[in-house]
């Protein structure tokens, strides 16, 4: 699983994604500041589909099925495999008709050493931002639109937003020896690919939701102070050894 990505340099991730789609994207909104420990139910930019092209949204990292919608106790799903999103009720129809992009830096996995739990940080080379391959559902607003084909209703409290997840795929080998999965990263050249609400060809979509090649990504060993999630800031990236006085593991 993929449950933790660094989106600490927001304005160069998104710049890279408006480039790839020679689009200009609406500017970043005051609450997409930089976050170092991007986790689980945190609203997070993503670009979907919109009716006039390419849209900057915020959605929140946890897509809930649309049966989940009426519950008390949605269940969120951060992650789709992606060898099995193209058949399971809760992604097929978010992965033919809702595919977007979701801006990163980088992500972290965590390596099982004894009873530790060492997180890794893992980039492209040079740091390069690249897209997460994710998928969404509507929010309770959007979907009443989408089934009602009403205007829009003015939002109300406990009202849902977008929801996505990310997906993921087997690991290549720099990913290998730290977990059993990685997400699907999409570089300049396969973002325009991505992005749609249109099915995709099943040949395009598994050449897409393939690993990115080892020898485009580089990783190395971060302080546990990322390991909660609530902590945040530079520190997530110190070195191991480096002093953590709000160390509080999680």
């Amino acid at each position: 699983m993929c449950v933790r990505y660094t989106f600490h340099r927001p304005d160069e991730a998104l710049a890279k994604i408006a480039a790839a789609l020679a689009r200009k994207l609406a500017p970043l909104p005051e609450w997409a500041r930089p976050r170092f420990n991007v986790t689980l139910t945190h609203v997070m930019p993503a670009v979907a589909a919109g009716t006039d092209g390419p849209e900057l949204r915020g959605m929140v990292w946890g897509l809930v099925p649309f049966y989940e919608r009426s519950k008390p106790q949605r269940r969120m799903l951060p992650n789709a495999k992606a060898e099995t999103a193209t058949t399971l009720s809760a992604f097929k129809q978010s992965v033919a008709t809702r595919r977007c992009l979701v801006p990163a830096n980088g992500f972290y996995e965590w390596q099982a050493v004894g009873k530790l739990k060492l997180p890794h940080l893992f980039t492209l080379r040079d740091e390069e931002p690249f897209a997460f391959a994710g998928i969404w559902e509507p929010g309770e607003e959007e979907a009443e639109v989408e089934q009602e084909g009403t205007e829009r209703k003015e939002g109300r409290a406990g009202s849902m937003p977008g929801s996505f997840a990310i997906l993921t795929t087997t690991p290549n080998d720099l990913v290998a020896p730290i977990h059993n999965r990685m997400p699907v990263i999409l570089t300049a050249d396969a973002m325009r690919r991505w992005l749609g609400s249109d099915p995709l060809p099943e040949e395009e979509y598994r050449s897409l939701t393939a690993p990115l090649p080892a020898d485009r990504m580089q990783a190395r060993p971060v302080s546990r102070y990322v390991s909660n999630s609530r902590n945040d800031g530079p520190q997530c990236h110190a070195a191991p050894d480096a002093p953590s006085p709000e160390l509080a593991l999680g």
